[in-house]
């Protein structure tokens, strides 16, 4: 009869194989990890060009609309020159003419630079995506293939999942709670392995849990291997396990 401890070991060892089934299927597999960072990173500088583009063009046009309205208040301020009545009036006039074509003149300078930054970033932006239509092309051909590969990942996370499901059923429910309370607690580790430690001569043989480096009783190792009993590290409490080289 198999013991609540092997279950329990080939419970958490499907949940590993889930694990890593589910990992894969949302994220990028290990043959393509290389084609996407260099994809995604020569997405991102293009994305980059396109925004100083953007910013630019909309410079020049607040230049621009800067401009046209500083015009008008010029074209304002000299219609007034006829209506003036005294020197002082008229040298205050001037004054504010001065100060406005001032004003035109930097914002002119202003739309100059956005147009030429406009124009380098729209050369710059045009290269960059003819150079990147090779990645791009390759890079959706690696899409298609991870494609056609996800629904076997998915099949495969079905039956595990289905396994898992099966073992859940064979433990006891006391049993089934307890692990699953410490599966939750250490992140979906809830088995640790009492390894043997290194002795030196012929001091006697001690065991150590291998997520935590606790000592483990040796009593605790003769209840694993000759009873299968469930037994718990003292100090991280995870489920402890033999190593092979310990049966």
């Amino acid at each position: 009869m198999e013991s609540p401890l092997e279950t329990v070991t080939e419970l958490q060892e499907a949940l590993n194989e889930l694990k890593s089934l589910e990992t894969q299927l949302e994220g990028i597999p290990d043959w393509m990890q290389e084609l996407h960072d260099e994809h995604s990173a020569r997405q991102e500088e293009i994305e980059a060009i396109a925004s100083q583009l953007d910013a630019a063009a909309a410079e020049r046009r607040t230049a621009e609309a800067e401009i046209s309205d500083h015009q008008q208040q010029l074209k304002t301020y000299q219609e007034q020159i006829s209506l003036v009545r005294n020197q002082r009036e008229y040298g205050a006039l001037l004054h504010e003419i001065d100060l406005v074509k001032g004003q035109i003149q930097l914002c002119e300078e202003r739309a100059l630079a956005a147009l030429e930054v406009q124009e380098e970033s729209q050369q710059r932006l045009d290269s960059e995506r003819e150079k990147f239509r090779d990645l791009d092309g390759r890079y959706a051909d690696a899409q298609s293939k991870w494609n056609a590969e996800k629904p076997g990942l998915a099949s495969q996370a079905e039956t595990v999942r289905a396994r898992v499901k099966e073992l859940k059923g064979r433990l006891p429910a006391g049993v089934l709670a307890l692990f699953s309370r410490i599966l939750d607690r250490h992140h979906g580790q809830a088995l640790a392995v009492a390894r043997k430690t290194e002795r030196a001569g012929k001091a006697p043989q001690t065991w150590h849990c291998e997520a935590c480096n606790y000592h483990v009783r040796p009593q605790s190792v003769v209840q694993i291997a000759d009873q299968g009993k469930i037994v718990f590290c003292d100090s991280c409490k995870r489920i402890l396990i033999l190593d092979r080289d310990s049966h």
